[in-house]
């Protein structure tokens, strides 16, 4: 047999391929999981060549795209969910987007300037190389000249847990990264990485409520825990999550029957059985809701009562709290311009005609099982006052606690969350001075207040991202008070209690600009005793980075 014959059909056969340089489109792609890597530097990435992989929710990443183009560029970046349609990706930045939070979105990077010149890192395409881009914060690339040549491109961007509306990202989805013409239209076929989205164990995301009330968690005595939030930045939606698994995973419930007020600034909520009462206040009126948990008999996870007006004044800082009283009555506190105002709900529904504190910004209150409901406040001079509500609904004298708290508006919520300690007929007023330090005074058995005692060794951050509050909380644990905040200094999150004294604080979570902490003693399901908390771990006042974590008290 004529071996020219095999030859001579060997390349026929070559012929009739597609060369290399004449495919189009994405001819490859590599994930890069490190944002402050080097644009052109080989290091920091999640996989290799054209390798699919895991991301994580509220944790931005980069995509290195490797094209070919018959008409160069500019290009944008589209994305597809779970293979539903294609959409266009908009430069909405993390953690502070401006004016829109979507699913997923191109975002800043610290690592290069938008529109910096990229060389030939990834081993796809033997057409000629001409530099291509990397993208930051922009919903194109440059204009790019590379008809019949190959570029780079590399893109950061991020997938979130929340956004606007409250609609979620859920673990194991899958995104799809594609380049387009700038007018939409594909650039030719090629390979769209397709990357599954992971839920880190223990991550809230969302926005932080700011508050200086409580917001949760709380615990159902299933084990499910309950907490209060925001979707995004973008959108002030009031959110109830719950977590079935010890605080691992996080979903919203009855997100259908949201209340319809807006804007969570100041709530304060007390679990009472099966129901989460609610005091919301915003600038011009101060709102009730409840919701049921998991305990209820008939409508486990739902809203009971929405948007019920407590009481109608402009606020000078928003600032509310609320009781519960055994007979079901709920006593609520909220701020005027410089007057606290009182509303009472009737058991079967009602609220009283409101009346008011003379002086007096910044409340928070507890009741005790005598149904009297203990209230501190500040007022404008940087005092800290101190009076109680009885079961006739008559307010004691007003006793000084301390003076040095502040006088600017960002001062006015420098009283913690008060603790009552029931065996011994206590309450815990803990405040911050203008030093920094917290400190307490406490009413025993309603006699005089005990000498102030120094609470923290080192000062706690206050007013962070416009919030009006110390960054710090405080829950019963037995004849035990416990303290968790954010040092001022280093951002960081310790815990303190007092144990004859106050201990000398221990870090809990280092490395974070931190701004919030709210939490809540309880049990877990295998017997151990738990403070439970949720903190945002760095977003400044923006969203994505709420996460859950616990203090373990007693082993089981």
């Amino acid at each position: 047999m004529n071996p020219f014959h095999f030859l001579a059909c060997g390349l026929a056969l070559l012929a009739a391929l597609p060369a290399k340089q004449d495919r189009k489109g994405q001819v490859g792609f590599r994930v890069r999981s490190n944002m402050s890597a080097p644009l052109n530097a080989d290091q920091g990435w999640a996989g290799a060549l054209n390798e699919n992989v895991t991301v994580q929710a509220d944790r931005p990443f980069r995509i290195r795209l490797e094209a070919e183009s018959a008409s160069g560029g500019p290009f944008r970046l589209q994305y597809r969910r779970n293979a539903q349609p294609w959409a266009d990706l908009e430069a909405h930045d993390f953690p502070h987007p401006k004016a829109k939070t979507p699913r997923s979105s191109l975002v800043s990077c610290a690592a290069y300037k938008d529109g910096a010149a990229t060389i030939d890192l990834l081993a796809g395409s033997a057409a000629p190389f001409r530099p291509g881009a990397g993208v930051g914060l922009a919903d194109r690339t440059p204009p790019w000249t590379g008809a019949g040549a190959h570029g780079e491109f590399e893109w950061a961007l991020v997938v979130r847990r929340f956004a606007d509306g409250g609609v979620t990202n859920e673990d194991g989805d899958t995104f799809e990264f594609r380049m387009v013409a700038a007018d939409g239209s594909p650039t030719g076929e090629g390979r769209a990485p397709a990357l599954r989205l992971a839920i880190p164990p223990g991550h809230v995301g969302g926005t932080y409520v700011e508050t200086p009330g409580r917001i949760g968690p709380w615990q159902a005595s299933k084990g499910n825990l309950y907490f209060i939030m925001e979707p995004a930045e973008t959108s002030n939606l009031f959110l109830m999550v719950k977590s079935s698994d010890g605080g691992r995973t996080w979903t919203e419930v009855d997100g259908a029957n949201r209340p319809r007020t807006r804007d969570l600034e100041s709530v304060d909520a007390k679990q009472i059985g099966d129901t989460i009462h609610i005091l919301h206040q915003v600038t011009r009126a101060a709102y009730y809701h409840s919701f049921r948990t998991s305990d209820h008999p008939t409508h486990p996870d739902t809203w009971a009562i929405r948007d019920e007006v407590a009481g109608k004044v402009n606020s000078v800082a928003q600032a509310a709290t609320l009781a519960v009283r055994s007979d079901g009555s709920v006593v609520a506190f909220y701020v005027g311009q410089t007057r606290v105002h009182v509303s009472i709900r009737a058991p079967a529904g009602g609220w009283r005609e409101a009346s008011q504190i003379d002086s007096a910004v910044g409340p928070q209150c507890v009741s005790d099982p005598d149904d009297s409901v203990h209230l501190a406040y500040t007022s404008p001079d940087g005092g800290l006052w101190y009076r109680r509500l009885g079961r006739d609904d008559a307010l004691t004298a007003p006793e000084r606690l301390a003076s040095g708290l502040g006088t600017s508006r960002a001062e006015f919520g420098s009283v913690l969350p008060l603790v009552y300690l029931p065996k011994t007929d206590t309450v815990v007023v803990l405040y911050r001075l203008k030093d920094g330090a917290l400190w307490e005074r406490r009413v025993v058995k309603r006699s005089a207040p005990t000498p102030a005692v120094k609470a923290t060794d080192r000062p706690v951050i206050h007013d962070a991202v416009d919030s009006q509050q110390p960054a710090a909380d405080a829950v019963p644990d037995g004849d035990t008070v416990r303290v968790l905040f954010v040092d001022k200094a280093s951002r960081s999150i310790f815990a303190t209690h007092d144990a004859g004294g106050w201990q000398a604080s221990t870090l809990q979570v280092d490395r974070i600009l931190g701004s919030w902490v709210r939490g809540n003693g309880y049990t877990r399901p295998d017997g151990t005793k738990v403070y439970g908390y949720v903190y945002d771990a760095g977003s400044d006042g923006g969203a994505g980075m709420n996460r859950f974590a616990e203090v373990v008290l007693s082993p089981p």
